[in-house]
């Protein structure tokens, strides 16, 4: 079979000769073109990309601030110590409990770029894991470096209190000659550097505080000497 020398060779193209000719509105012709394999965006995609990297920016900014912060202020909890603490008026009998706790706290700022600022601290006096008094302290001031020391009074009137914890009391008296108590004090503190703030609760615990008080006296004071307490 002889091939028509003016036809063309067969190709993958869908138009084995030259593709239609189309018209505009205007009558205008143009030839055609194929549009399947242009580019598609999609703005939402755009802008959620651009959202994403722009988020990455500000938390890579943030983080290097925040290991300069760290790095070159280092702040630090403040540290506590319990000077001294005296009881009066010491009685525990038929289930009431009676006292008077006079202490003395010493609050220091390890801070040498930092200065710190108290908000009201609450003082509570435990025995044995039982809460006996409680008491509130005045916000305070602390420059850099600073001691600031803190008088408080703590006191109870024929409280009740349950056998075990009495018991307990008179035993601890007849052996020892003393009775450990714990304090823990709670506070929002604000770290300041320039004009940096930052806040945050600090707890002061103050365990196995020995006060002298034998069975046959109702005062006694502190065993020992100042005792730092522990920051959290």
């Amino acid at each position: 079979m002889q091939q028509d020398p003016n036809s063309r060779p067969a190709s993958g193209y869908p138009y084995p000769y030259d593709p239609p000719q189309q018209s505009n509105a205007n009558g205008n012709g143009y030839r055609y073109q194929n549009h399947y394999y242009a580019p598609q965006h999609n703005p939402r995609a755009i802008l959620i990309r651009r959202l994403f990297i722009a988020s990455m920016v500000i938390l890579l900014i943030l983080g290097l601030i925040l290991v300069l912060y760290f790095g070159l202020v280092r702040p630090q909890l403040p540290y506590a110590y319990i000077n001294s603490l005296s009881l009066s008026n010491f009685n525990v009998s038929n289930n009431h409990l009676t006292g008077n706790w006079d202490l003395q706290v010493r609050f220091q700022n390890p801070n040498s770029k930092m200065s710190l600022y108290y908000n009201t601290v609450i003082c509570t006096l435990y025995y044995n894991r039982d809460s006996l008094s409680e008491t509130r302290l005045q916000p305070f001031d602390q420059g850099k470096k600073d001691e600031t020391p803190i008088n408080a009074t703590l006191s109870v009137s024929r409280t009740y209190v349950d056998a075990r914890l009495a018991d307990s009391i008179g035993k601890e008296r007849a052996a020892e000659g003393s009775v450990e108590f714990d304090l823990r004090m709670t506070s929002s503190v604000t770290f300041r550097y320039g004009l940096y703030r930052r806040r945050r609760y600090v707890t002061v615990y103050c365990y196995d505080v020995a006060v002298g008080v034998p069975a046959n006296s109702s005062s006694g004071k502190m065993v020992g000497s100042a005792k730092r307490c522990k920051s959290f």
